[in-house]
């Protein structure tokens, strides 16, 4: 029994190296997309003080309140040890990170069933590969998904080639990913095929009684908030499909991520195809489910190179394997066993590899995403007296979270030179870019902009103030009345 649970000391130092690796990223990065903050942030922020911003999509009711009630501890925790900080900001990336060790569990799990050293390969892979550590601390439905769907089909494998108990919990950890990323669903189905085959008793009931579990969460957790049950998947459909509102954010053509995945990976993608074959012939399933989610979201105009986290993942850990079989493949042409030092070479050359994919473009972009927004609350924030914060011409929309902000006072955006004059009353902190901060009224002083490297003319976030209190209150300019109205 106790050899049964222990825990291998390489499986336990490679968990503890990838926490040592994430966690950084987490305290550094702010976010990659803006969902990350205002789907999932913004509304655990709001259950816990009463005061948040509603965007268009959960005006209309299309996301899942699964997510923000997941994060709702952290959120919860670090508002009450820094109520005026930013420390529920960051504890639940930090949490999230903490989760992800489950793909490290994945990737050694996979491997192990090769060999010892297949194990430590895949798992160092998934525990430095940039696709998987850069992710790890995101506050999104991509990374929940990926978080829950690795471990699921690590735990398919155990079965097949063991039996026993544990597929209830892969069907559960599939489930998850479902319902946190639904579009995943066609892909979901070859695991679910896979292992089910035609075993209704031993695999089909407790596959689906572990699904059910997690549709069961989803259904709860929107039930708590006084949503029908899955009502949310139906109007993502709706407005995402039918009304087309996603092409909003762009649309790309049906190659966009075979462009993007060479652009990225460049000459590491030719270095690493023939080990990710090799793999590929030990996984075909694991194969076909990452070709599969390419194939998906390639038909979906709207293209986001996080919806396909989960194939990036998947043919990274191929590769992991595959390149140990490349690497014991050359050692027997040459007459020798592949010893631990070749191993160390290729720890690090995977290493390298991440290291070389996260520093230049286009992956390196994400390193400062969101750090003039978050810099630009930061400055507000700061300023004495303020009574009274609005963002005017701000061509990010929305822009204002009040997890962000995590201030009571009235928020305003303001669209027009007349609304910025005839509301002034109402806020002595304005947001706006450089080219019209003419516009706004000559009581306001100028501060700062909050990217000094660029210069003035592609400064998006500068500050402004005006001396005195504010004498109204945001009436039909608040933040969110204004979406409503923009229908943002």
């Amino acid at each position: 029994m106790g050899d049964r649970f222990r825990l291998d000391p390489a499986l336990a130092w490679l968990m503890v190296l990838a926490l040592a690796l994430r966690v950084p990223i987490a305290l550094f990065t702010v976010y990659h997309q803006a969902d990350e903050v205002w789907q999932y942030i913004e509304p655990a922020y709001g259950l816990v003080t009463g005061d948040w911003i509603r965007t268009w999509d959960i005006r209309l009711g299309i996301r899942s309140w699964l997510i923000p009630l997941v994060l709702l501890g952290p959120v919860w925790l670090g508002h009450a040890l820094d109520p005026a900080g930013e420390l529920h900001l960051v504890l639940p990336r930090l949490f999230m990170a903490c989760l992800s060790l489950g793909s490290v569990w994945a990737g050694w799990s996979l491997g192990l069933r090769v060999s010892r050293r297949h194990a430590i390969v895949a798992g160092f892979v998934a525990e430095v590969w940039i696709d998987f550590a850069y992710f790890a601390p995101r506050t999104s439905s991509d990374t929940l998904s990926v978080i829950a769907i690795l471990p699921g089909l690590a735990l398919l494998y155990r079965f097949r080639e063991r039996g026993g108990a544990g597929l209830a919990l892969a069907g559960f950890l599939l489930g998850l990913g479902f319902i946190t990323r639904f579009p995943l669903g066609p892909a979901l189905a070859i695991p679910f095929l896979w292992a089910g085959r035609i075993d209704i008793r031993k695999a089909w009931v407790p596959l689906l009684v572990g699904a059910s579990g997690a549709i069961a969460c989803d259904v709860l957790a929107n039930g708590a908030m006084g949503q029908p049950p899955l009502a949310w998947i139906a109007r993502n459909l709706v407005a995402n499909v039918v009304e087309n509102r996603s092409h909003d954010y762009g649309v790309e053509t049906a190659d966009w991520y075979l462009r993007v995945l060479a652009w990225q990976w460049q000459y590491l993608a030719i270095a690493l195809l023939p080990s990710a074959i090799l793999g590929a012939r030990r996984y075909p399933m694991l194969l076909l489910t990452a070709l599969m989610v390419i194939a998906i979201h390639s038909a979906i105009g709207h293209k986001e190179y996080r919806f396909i986290l989960l194939a990036v993942s998947l043919l990274a850990l191929l590769a992991a394997i595959g390149s140990v079989d490349l690497a014991e493949w050359l050692a027997r042409g040459r007459g020798k066993a592949l010893g631990p030092k070749t191993v160390a070479v290729l720890l690090v050359l995977w290493f390298a590899g991440s290291v070389q994919v996260a520093a230049v473009e286009p992956f390196s972009i994400n390193w400062g995403v969101g750090k003039a927004p978050l810099r630009t609350m930061r400055a507000v924030r700061e300023q004495p007296g303020l009574c009274g914060f609005a963002t005017y011409r701000i061509r990010d929309v929305p822009f204002v979270s009040r997890a962000v902000l995590n201030r009571p006072v009235p928020t305003l955006l303001l669209a027009t030179r007349n609304e910025a004059t005839a509301g002034q009353a109402r806020y002595n902190v304005v947001v706006a870019p450089a080219e019209h901060m003419a516009e706004l009224p000559s009581r306001y002083r100028f501060v700062r902009c909050m990217s000094p490297k660029k210069p003035l003319f592609e400064q998006q976030y500068c500050l402004l103030i005006r001396p005195g209190p504010c004498t109204e209150n945001a009436g039909v300019l608040d933040y969110n009345a204004a979406l409503k109205r923009l229908n943002r």
